[in-house]
């Protein structure tokens, strides 16, 4: 395994993260906040601001003109569409730690529409035994939070979304313009009479930030995240589904995705996160999925068979290694010409010319719909293994899976992940540099008797940081990645 730190480096970046510290706004001194380079007025805004200062700023940066501005109390960040008078205000205020422009990620869906009803289908959950595993699990008492177009009302649905928040804030009149977010939950809820997700008893909860068109914005995401790590407890979250991607720019310790999911994940929930549809090229992983904790998966084809000895990797799905040199996906599931739920007249749903779907499944290809699975599987995993972390239930996956020919990665087996004894996953690897130094402000990992070297970090108490309370202006933002831009203080 690459990426990894020695003993010297591991001091060296602690001593760093304790000088990055104390670089603060002095009493009687200036103040100009570190500013995006593509950060221009007129442009949304992700503004990180001192602990508990949210409200303040937003109020601020109203009053100075900006609009759409959201305060976002728990990740200690401020959204905004900036005028002039608003980003010489914020600028100059020593609460405001830095300025980034927003960025852009996609759903990691191949096609544009439903696919026509034409040559075989896949077989679904029946081809990673997942109504073998049904009898021991089916994901009951756990719930999934998907990050997605939204989910619609379906039969197949009834009963299992427990929430519904919308970050993208367009107006839309549907719960789900797009359809894509409906047919990633079917696949792992769905509960009707013909068709069955792979963890039918799950609950589920949509987070909407993506559009009718699969687009969505860092700052939605931000929100997303702000409201799971506030809710995930009484919601009884414990797997969070991300279809979604952007382009790995840098290192995964520089960049915001990394962090953000790496802070859902040591807070108990196990993410499942889609590599992405741009192979069959090496080091085509997207990030979240290209962050090494996480799980992600990957498309392989099951040739619409049972058969295991047909089974490839799709030519599609993403490959890693990842930037930090890490082989990624961990795991595959099937991805080509998948069944589940349909919405009538959403974006997928539409396509003049063409024969598409009618009655209430439809058929698509991508990485998304092998996310689903995953993260259904996780759901039952969890229902098995009360007690296990995400890291194990990661274990439990690729433990448990089945060979693909052509590539060392696993095919997802459901009913074996049950039984099946976790690999030691994530061994020595080090949380994303944005998290850590999160961490190392607010004293939950550098304490007394805390060493680098030797630290085990699965071994240590996440449980007890209080995610809620973390001051997220205390992480060293310089250099950071945002996307496609990368920027230095001025």
């Amino acid at each position: 395994m690459t990426g990894q730190m020695g003993g010297t480096a591991r001091r060296l970046l602690a001593a760093f993260f304790a000088l990055a510290l104390l670089f603060t706004a002095l009493p009687g001194t200036s103040w100009t906040a570190p500013i995006d380079p593509s950060l221009a007025v007129g442009d949304y805004a992700l503004v990180q601001v001192a602990h508990g200062t949210a409200g303040a700023i937003a109020a601020k940066a109203t009053a100075a003109g900006a609009t759409d501005v959201a305060a976002l109390d728990k990740l200690d960040m401020v959204t905004a569409r900036l005028s002039s008078d608003a980003l010489r205000s914020l600028e100059s205020d020593s609460r405001v730690s830095f300025m980034a422009s927003d960025a852009v990620i996609t759903a990691a869906g191949k096609g544009e529409h439903f696919e026509k009803w034409s040559g075989r289908s896949s077989p679904g959950v029946q081809a990673v035994d997942a109504d073998q595993a049904w009898s021991g699990a089916t994901g009951r008492g756990v719930t999934v939070a998907l990050m997605d177009t939204g989910i619609a009302p379906h039969p197949d649905l009834e009963g299992s979304v427990l929430a519904r928040l919308d970050f993208v804030g367009d107006g839309a009149i549907l719960l789900d313009p797009s359809g894509h977010g409906t047919f990633v939950a079917g696949l792992i809820a769905a509960h009707g009479e013909t068709f069955k997700g792979v963890a039918p008893d799950a609950k589920l909860v949509s987070l909407r930030v993506l559009d009718q068109n699969g687009k969505g914005t860092m700052h939605s995401v931000l929100a997303a995240f702000d409201w799971l790590l506030q809710n995930r407890a009484q919601m009884h979250i414990k797997v969070l589904n991300l279809s979604f991607g952007a382009p790995q720019r840098s290192s995964y310790h520089r960049e915001l995705l990394a962090g953000v999911v790496e802070s859902a994940w040591f807070a108990g929930i196990t993410v499942v996160a889609a590599a992405g549809n741009d192979g069959p090229a090496a080091g085509t992983v997207s990030m979240p999925g290209a962050d090494p904790f996480v799980v992600t998966v990957g498309s392989f084809a099951d040739q619409g068979t049972l058969a295991t000895n047909d089974d490839r990797e799709s030519v599609f799905s993403s490959r890693g290694p990842t930037r930090d040199g890490f082989a990624k996906p961990d795991v595959l599931a099937p991805g080509e010409h998948v069944v589940s739920l349909r919405v009538p007249g959403t974006a997928l749903d539409r396509d003049e010319g063409r024969s598409l779907p009618v009655g209430l499944y439809a058929r698509l290809t991508g990485t998304s719909a092998s996310t689903a699975m995953v993260a259904g599987a996780a759901a039952d995993i969890l229902e098995a293994h009360h007690a296990y972390s995400a890291t194990q239930v990661k274990g439990a996956l690729t433990a448990s899976g089945r060979r693909i020919v052509g590539t060392r990665t696993p095919g997802l087996d459901v009913d074996d992940a049950l039984t099946a004894r976790p690999d030691r996953a994530n061994v020595g690897l080090l949380p994303s540099n944005v998290l850590l130094r999160l961490l190392a402000a607010n004293g939950n990992v550098f304490g007394p008797g805390i060493t680098w070297d030797g630290i085990t970090w699965e071994g240590i108490s996440w449980e007890s940081v209080s995610w809620e309370g973390v001051a997220w202006e205390a992480v060293s933002w310089e250099g950071v990645t945002w996307d496609s831009v990368t920027w230095e203080l001025r």
